[in-house]
């Protein structure tokens, strides 16, 4: 039985995260502008509630010269 693929596109989000070096970022709906930042995922969560972005998607930033380890449970 052939497994079907999956392909998953990820946006390259790049110059959009370039003026935040690190933190939490809450993006527009379909990821193409900014909508809130902050330190902390429920800041930033709670900013974009206010700003009327309530389907944000959230996007930890890390320090330039970081990468991610994944993790899988």
């Amino acid at each position: 039985m052939k497994t079907p693929s999956t392909t998953i596109s990820v946006p390259d989000l790049t110059e959009l995260l370039r003026p935040y070096p690190s933190g939490w970022v809450a993006l527009s709906a379909d990821e193409r502008e900014v909508v809130a930042a902050g330190g902390t995922l429920r800041e930033a969560r709670e900013l974009a509630a206010n700003r009327g972005t309530p389907d944000a998607v959230f996007v930890k930033v890390i320090p330039p010269g970081q990468g991610y380890l994944p993790a899988f449970l």
